[in-house]
Order: C-alpha cells, then structure tokens, then sequence
C-alpha cells in the first residue's frame, strides 16, 4: 500500500482507508482470540501466552503484507541512513516522553488521585499475569502495528507536518484512552479524556518522525525503544512492590 493523494477526494479516500484499517484491527483481535479459545490452548499459562502471541503473528504479518511496499522501500532506505534518521528524530522523541511523564504525574497526582490511566492499568495487569506475550506484543508487534496503522496509512493525505502530527497523533491517543471509555458520556469519563495529553505528546513525536525522515522504519524504531523502556520500568516496579 503505498499511494499519496493528487486531490481532496484521493485525501478523504486516505483518510477513510485508514480509518477502516484501524477498524479491521480492532474487529480482528477479538475474532482470532475467539476462535483461539475454542482451543485447548487456552487453559493454561502458557498455552494464553502462545495462543496470544499467534494472534499478535498473525494480524502483523497481514499489515506486512498489506504495507509491503512502503516497508521494503523505506527499509533499504533506513539500512543506508538510520544514524542520521535517529540523530534527527532521537531528540524530539525524548521532547515527547518527558512531556509525556509531566502531563501524567500532573493528571495522576493532582486530578486522578494517583490513579492510572485505563490503559496503563490494563498493560500492567495483562504484563503481570502473560509476562511473555506482554513484552513480545509491547515492544514488538504492538510497535509494528501502530505505526503502519495510525502513521504509514495516513500519510499520502497530509502534505503539512504540524497538521499530519496533530491529526495522527491525537488519533493514536484516542485510541489508548478509548480503553477507559465504557459509553458515550464523556463528561462522566473526563479525567480519563486528559490522558489525551500524555500519550498524543509522543504520538505526536512518533508522527515526526515519520513525517521528517519519510521512513517508517524511523517511528517503528523510536516506538519500540519507548515501549521497551517502559515495559523494563513497569518490570522494575513489580520487583520492589
């Protein structure tokens, strides 16, 4: 998939294209867990460890292929100049994760009353009890996922970098904190609606990336360092609880 809009209708066909693959996404996991359960897999540690991560295999592999081009033209691209992309990138990402951490302590200590956000809590719970699927689909495939959905799949729309980054990364914001939304009164949810902040600041510096180098591998990349570190942080927090 690799098409980059001549006129406002090719803009909203993007736009609508990447809308629906973020659907798919969503229909999809369900799905596969589903059929999965009817397994024996499923009852057992590890059996939910492996039954989760074929998922994880699965839905990648078919956005590697749906992206295949755009992945085997960018990844040649980012073989040749990946310090240089990093050099560019590195520093805006470090801009969003600290203000990724600030907007959090604010909203968690002040607002929420040191309660997580919903996604967070979800994260932690599901890398406490399936350790092995949760460090395999946070710093890999979740990754990978992200970043050809709510990045590559948007980008032949925007020919502006403010407005490609504000669009992409509140969407990928959104998302996370839809995790916490359980109707459609968003008063009743707006200390969860906050976390908007947090996590569209590193969407935000992911889209960047993307946008400033033209490689997608330069948002996977800074992606899979950021879940990384904070997979190792939350490991670390279970240790000295």
């Amino acid at each position: 998939m690799d098409f980059t809009a001549k006129t406002n209708l090719d803009k909203l066909m993007i736009i609508l294209r990447g809308f629906g693959l973020i659907a798919l996404y969503m229909v999809a996991s369900p799905i596969l867990l589903y059929l999965f359960s009817l397994t024996p897999l499923k009852n057992s540690t590890i059996g939910k460890n492996i039954m989760l991560i074929i998922i994880e295999i699965i839905i990648t592999f078919l956005l590697l292929l749906l992206f295949h081009k755009v992945l085997k033209k960018d990844f040649l691209d980012f073989k040749k100049n990946y310090k240089n992309y990093l050099k560019i990138v590195i520093p805006y990402w470090i801009i969003g994760f600290v203000l990724m951490m600030f907007s959090n302590v604010i909203i968690n200590l002040i607002i929420s009353d040191g309660a997580l956000a919903a996604n967070e809590e979800a994260n932690r719970n599901i890398l406490n009890n399936l350790p092995i699927y949760s460090i395999f689909s946070m710093c890999i495939f979740g990754p990978i996922c992200e970043e050809l959905l709510f990045r590559a799949s948007f980008k032949g729309a925007f020919k502006n970098i403010i407005i490609y980054c504000l669009f992409t990364g509140l969407i990928f914001a959104g998302m996370h904190v839809a995790t916490g939304i359980t109707d459609l009164n968003l008063l009743k949810h707006w200390k969860e609606l906050l976390y908007i902040v947090p996590y569209g600041s590193v969407g935000i510096a992911f889209s960047y990336a993307y946008f400033k180098t033209n490689n997608i591998f330069s948002s996977i990349s800074l992606h899979i360092i950021h879940n990384s570190i904070t997979v190792f942080f939350i490991l670390i927090s279970f240790l000295g609880a």
